[in-house]
């Protein structure tokens, strides 16, 4: 594109790249934008306009490039920056002998992910990493880059020899891995002591269960659609530290195989998420309001409760479990489920 430039940045433009990725985040994301180290800078009319921050990692013998953050001034949204900027970034880091290049994304931040799908990554998992850079490889990305911590995130692998590193999940093998990791994180919140801990892990379970159950009836409501069941890669050392002291489940979603920019797709994202949120919200409703007694009940009411409070927190790292899918589609939904799962959870501890 014209008048668009991809250069290093300069030393005294640090302050200046730092501002500008932390205006380009929401939420405590934009804390975590560090000041770039190495990064290239996308200019345009002499001023700029977003930027790439990088780093090397040697792994399995092979050098790395990751892209540590890669953003676009709000005020250049929507002027094809992007583009030329994850392009130019991917040219440059070949140019300098990396033998791949990596990069985390959220699940659903199409608007990054299919710029590298178009530089020629391919979204993987740690398996599939392992297998391409050896285990101790894997290990050094994993913890070297935020992938440990990364909640709801996506590793991306581009290869200079076009080695298949690609990903392709299996729905069900998929929502039994879910179902294993998030029983296995359990076992970490039971090392407190709890009573009834086989009881907790089953209503735990069940409610997950109930949950991905519901969100693929959603799916249902866009047939022409074709969607997989993915647990993300990113954020297990998160939850098992989260899990010490509560319950936090590892992320799984449904997700499409095509993403559009059209207010259909972002309905029928927006679907599946709220025909989960209603039923989880029913059911510890119905608890909560009908004062049972049970030992299974209260076991399910706690629990749900816990659900829900990460079901209604549209912002990272909590989006992943659905609420910004519903803000997305539709604000005025998002406010009403959001109050009434408040109410919900104001009235569980009465």
């Amino acid at each position: 594109m014209e008048n668009i430039i991809i250069r290093q940045m300069q030393t005294d433009e640090i302050e200046m790249v730092h501002k500008i990725g932390k205006r380009a985040f929401t939420g405590l994301e934009s804390l975590w934008v560090p000041k770039p180290k190495q990064a290239l800078v996308a200019v345009k009319d002499g001023k700029i306009a977003g930027a790439i921050l990088y780093k090397f990692i040697k792994a399995g013998g092979r050098k790395i490039g990751y892209v540590d953050y890669a953003f676009v001034d709000r005020d250049y949204h929507n002027k094809g920056i992007g583009n030329v900027l994850y392009k130019g970034a991917a040219e440059y880091l070949w140019e300098q002998g990396c033998d791949a290049l990596t990069a985390l994304v959220k699940d659903d931040n199409v608007g990054s992910w299919g710029l590298f799908k178009k530089n020629g990554f391919a979204r993987t998992s740690f398996v599939n990493l392992a297998k391409q850079f050896g285990f101790l490889g894997a290990l050094k990305q994993y913890f070297t880059t935020p992938f440990c911590f990364a909640i709801g995130m996506d590793y991306y692998v581009a290869t200079k020899n076009q080695e298949s590193v690609v990903s392709t999940p299996n729905s069900i093998k998929q929502l039994l891995a879910f179902f294993l990791i998030n029983a296995l994180l359990f076992s970490v919140t039971s090392l407190r002591g709890l009573k009834y801990d086989i009881t907790i892990l089953v209503v735990y379970l069940m409610l997950l269960l109930l949950t991905t159950t519901t969100e693929f009836i959603g799916t249902r409501c866009s047939s022409e659609r074709h969607w997989k069941f993915r647990v993300t890669s990113g954020g297990a050392l998160t939850c098992v530290f989260v899990n010490i002291g509560s319950l936090f489940p590892m992320i799984g979603n449904w997700y499409p195989e095509r993403y559009e920019k059209t207010k259909a797709f972002r309905k029928a994202m927006g679907m599946t998420a709220l025909v989960s949120w209603i039923a989880l919200l029913i059911l510890t409703a119905f608890l909560v309001f009908s004062r049972s007694q049970g030992m299974i009940a209260s076991v399910t009411k706690q629990v749900g409760v816990y659900l829900l409070i990460y079901r209604m927190i549209p912002i990272y790292p909590f989006e992943s479990f659905g609420s910004k899918r519903v803000y997305d589609w539709n604000k005025g939904i998002y406010v009403v489920m959001a109050l009434a799962t408040l109410v919900v959870i104001i009235c569980s501890s009465i």
